[in-house]
């Protein structure tokens, strides 16, 4: 950061320093505030901290014009994180990054690689000679009857198709966007430009869905280093094979939304047991993974003609309809109960009720487990153990298993060597591990060895593709002072320490020292990290301190 610039920014604090201090409650000595901004107009905070801790602050501070300030005067191209402490006695301390920034509970990370993302194991292809299922004759012939049916009970009200846009318009729009939709959504398109609700969903016009085939408009999409700290793992919900297991895919193609962030989408690339045009659900609140809802558009439209001649509609008072067109989390709701496995005791011994389709096995409080009933499970893809010492993890090796958690008095990760699929490990015990059958698994790009405190630390350099690591401060320091990190680090994560107790006070408000890491930790361990390369600034400066203290 340049002079002119740091004394830009400078400003820009030091204005928000006062609008902080001329709000604060009598007797404040400290404020921090926590506070982001993303570009393109967003801004925001986790709220704001007033020191002694009993008072009583104003969280509805206007802060957010200041916090875009910052991040248009140090050209940001990214979330620019900004830390501010203030002072009553007339002075702040800020730290601005793009790279820094606070983690779960109370940690911190640095990103090294800000577009880098989980890689996902599609092993399901599209079936080459797959057809469709939908009709386009018939999708036109239900969606006429539909909107008479509607127009009947509603005596016209509310249910108005958009007039169809000519040929060549249409033609145009989808060449521009490069999609092909299937034959009955796009005759459907040939006769009206959306506008009845499919499954409460309301189906818009073709612009609209061109606009959401530019991944860049996908905004419920999480893409980057996000994706290894909220949803790295990806399920699928529907018929087996039926959808592949993707976080996003240009050829899931929206065609209705909630208005809440959920979208229908047609899949034109659906895995070997699906088709054509089967018409998914995906959008913000499935970040889980797609859930599948009908083979097409005809059938979801047939779904809604049949509600209404077998009686499945109910009209309140108020003119509102509710049709029972079935169930759009018929394949997400009895995961639980299908796709999840516990076992502990003497069914782990060996482990009772596996089935094809389980995906997520937890096994827990046994001494004599034996996980031989896994072998050639064909779905399972995250597997848990806890309190099982000596587990032998071999059978796993004839698994597609990606995420592993092992929580257990004594961990032998040789039954993991060269597992093809293994992902993610998190790591859990108080005795020493030995990290180096994990340096032979191809895809092993995420580990979480915050509750290891006594791994060998020196593993840790075999492992040449990782992509994320967590630690805790000591962990971090004794990696540091042996090797250099991996080149293949995307974010590395600074893990919350426990709280230690203080020896010299027994009165229970001084019972345990301040929580770590701090954000001076934070710095320093960045520092390291880089070898001081880091793009953190800190600026300090002073402001005229607010009569009201």
């Amino acid at each position: 950061m340049n002079g002119d610039t740091r004394t830009d920014a400078s400003a820009i604090l030091t204005g928000l320093a006062e609008k902080i201090a001329q709000v604060a409650p009598p007797g404040w000595k400290r404020a921090v505030l926590r506070g982001y901004a993303t570009g393109h107009g967003g801004a925001g905070h986790h709220g704001f901290w007033f020191e002694p801790k009993d008072l009583n602050g104003d969280d509805n501070i206007d802060v957010f014009e200041g916090l875009r300030d910052l991040h248009t005067t140090v050209a940001a191209t990214g979330k620019l994180t900004v830390d501010l402490e203030v002072e009553a006695r007339g002075r702040y301390r800020a730290v601005l990054s793009e790279r820094l920034d606070r983690g779960r509970d109370r940690g911190f990370y640095y990103l090294f690689d800000k577009e880098s993302e989980p890689p996902e194991i599609d092993r399901l292809a599209a079936a080459p000679d797959a057809a469709e299922s939908g009709d386009p004759g018939e999708a036109v012939a239900l969606l006429t009857e539909y909107h008479q049916l509607l127009g009947q009970l509603l005596e016209s009200k509310y249910v108005e198709l958009s007039a169809p846009l000519p040929p060549s318009r249409r033609r145009q729009i989808l060449d521009d966007a490069g999609v092909r939709l299937p034959r009955d959504l796009d005759a459907l398109y040939a006769v009206a430009d959306g506008g009845l609700l499919l499954h409460g969903f309301l189906w818009f016009g073709l612009e609209t869905l061109a606009e959401f085939c530019d991944p860049d408009a996908r905004w419920w999409v999480m893409r980057g280093w996000q994706r290894y700290l909220h949803n790295s793992f990806v399920n699928d919900f529907g018929p087996p094979a039926a959808i592949r297991r993707l976080s996003d895919h240009p050829a899931w193609v929206p065609f209705a939304t909630d208005g809440f962030g959920d979208y229908l989408a047609v899949d034109l690339v659906p895995g070997p047991n699906g088709r054509p045009g089967q018409v998914i659900l995906i959008g913000r609140h499935q970040d889980e993974g797609p859930i599948y809802v009908a083979d097409s558009v005809t059938e979801l439209v047939r779904a809604h003609v049949q509600a209404f001649t077998s009686g499945r509609i109910e009209q309140s008072d108020d003119g509102n309809v509710r049709i029972d067109s079935g169930d759009l989390y018929e394949y997400k709701r009895p995961y639980d109960d299908i796709c999840k496995l516990k076992v502990t005791g003497m069914d782990a011994a060996p482990v009772r009720g596996m089935r094809a389709v389980v995906r997520e096995l937890s096994v827990s409080n046994t001494p004599w487990v034996d996980l031989g009933p896994v072998r050639g499970a064909p779905a399972l893809w995250k597997v848990a153990v806890s309190n099982c010492a000596g587990v032998d993890l071999s059978p796993l090796s004839e698994t597609p298993v990606e995420v592993v958690h092992l929580a257990t008095d004594t961990i032998d990760l040789s039954g993991l060597q060269g597992h093809p699929t293994v992902g993610q490990v998190v790591l859990r015990s108080e005795k020493p591990i030995d990290l180096r059958p994990l340096a032979s698994c191809p895809r092993l790009y995420a580990l979480d060895l915050t509750d290891a405190p006594a791994v060998d630390i020196s593993g840790l350099g075999q492992l040449t593709g990782l992509r994320y690591l967590r630690m805790l401060r000591p962990q971090w320091q004794e990696f540091l002072s042996q090797q250099a990190i991996p080149p293949s680090l995307a974010v590395a994560e600074l893990a919350e320490e426990p709280l230690q107790e203080r020896k010299l006070y027994w009165s229970f408000d001084k019972a345990y020292e301040k929580r770590r890491p701090t954000l001076p930790d934070a710095l320093e361990w960045a520092e390291k990290l880089t070898g001081n390369a880091t793009d953190i600034v800190t600026i300090k400066g002073k402001f005229k301190p607010s009569r009201h203290r």
